[in-house]
């Protein structure tokens, strides 16, 4: 069984203030700690950026250093997402750190830019601000060469503006700039603890804008007004493992292999419930129960008539998704030189299988 689920517009409409939500926080800095974030976040750089051996020690420490400075409603922020009672956490009012703030005529090829120093200062203030929601930055094995940076920008393809060398068949991942439907983060086979040697998916993803001259938004759907919605029985039904997924492009040796018998929400007794989908990779089993292909209908129905709420990021802004609250997607690229910086992180108390701890490399 398969849904067809909207590409969603970024133009501005009713539904889209993020700031009247109870999914969505909305932290500020204060100039004085936008300085240390800033310096702090220029010496991760200097060593290369998140993937040095010695950057997670000095995040850490600098990571202290900034929530100390931290007001009291600040901190009641930082403990919401903490605790996953939000789907969102958005920094905003950070220095404009670019050594070259000029956007380029045409977005350099990705072996080009992905070692610039303002890439690196970005991926380590990403890293600082998901430390400051105990989240460790990671990379997996198997996907983006084990590279904690990866950078979202139409570098394959598939975008509104051709790209020279475009092939005919773009690869669907976040380094093509085609639109990509509502989806979490893979991998989907567990979120909390490995499962056969695969890793859970990221507690979370942050992302911030290199460049992004259109203003083109990030859009998200927070999950749980969703069930809400759809209701016990058929929240119940998503629980059981009659649902299937196909891997990512991104992942390397990808073969389009099918994964069967996951479910699509998951739950621990002490961390709540998350979620694991994809709109255009899962599908239910087609042995499954009558009241499971139900549930899947109604809550594939639900997303595509959910108004997501939008976020256009600039060099000021970061935007830090819970992967197991909320889908993320967005359309499909309209200026090729919209370059977003993007790390995952994982929170304490996920049991991950590990690689390597200094950068943390799991195994996926």
């Amino acid at each position: 069984m398969s849904h067809t689920v909207k590409s969603y517009s970024n133009e501005p409409n009713e539904y889209s203030d993020f700031r009247t939500s109870q999914e969505i926080r909305v932290l500020n800095f204060e100039k004085e700690q936008a300085d240390l974030l800033h310096f702090f976040s220029n010496e991760i750089a200097c060593l290369g950026g998140p993937q040095n051996h010695y950057a997670s020690d000095k995040v850490s420490f600098f990571a202290l250093k900034i929530k100390s400075t931290f007001s009291v409603k600040q901190n009641s922020i930082i403990k919401d997402y903490i605790n996953s009672l939000v789907s969102v956490l958005i920094f905003e009012d950070m220095k404009d750190f670019l050594m070259e703030c000029d956007v380029p005529d045409i977005c350099p090829p990705l072996f080009l830019i992905e070692n610039h120093y303002d890439i690196l200062y970005l991926g380590s203030r990403n890293q600082l601000l998901l430390k400051l929601v105990e989240n460790e930055a990671f990379a997996y094995d198997i996907d983006n060469e084990g590279k904690l940076i990866r950078l979202v920008a139409n570098f394959k393809g598939g975008g509104e503006q051709k790209i020279f060398g475009e092939p005919a068949t773009v690869e669907l991942s976040s380094h093509a700039g085609i639109s990509l439907g509502p989806h979490t983060e893979a991998p989907y086979n567990c979120c909390y603890r490995s499962k056969n040697g695969v890793s859970p998916s990221p507690s979370s993803l942050i992302l911030s804008a290199m460049w992004n001259p259109a203003s083109e938004a990030t859009s998200i759907i927070p999950v749980s007004p969703i069930l809400n919605k759809i209701g016990i029985e058929n929240t119940l039904a998503l629980m059981l493992n009659y649902f299937n997924f196909t891997r990512s492009d991104s992942f390397s040796n990808n073969n389009a292999t099918l994964h069967e018998s996951i479910s699509i929400i998951d739950f621990d007794g002490s961390k709540g419930f998350s979620i694991r989908f994809n709109s255009y990779r899962f599908s239910v089993d087609g042995n499954a129960p009558d009241i499971v292909k139900k549930a899947y209908d109604e809550f594939c129905n639900e997303i595509n008539l959910s108004q997501p709420y939008q976020y256009a990021l600039t060099r000021r802004s970061a935007l830090v998704i819970n992967n197991y609250r909320a889908l993320h997607c967005r359309d499909i690229v309209k200026d090729n030189r919209r370059i977003l910086v993007r790390l995952f992180g994982v929170s304490n108390g996920i049991e991950s299988n590990i690689i390597s701890k200094k950068p943390l490399i799991l195994k996926g």
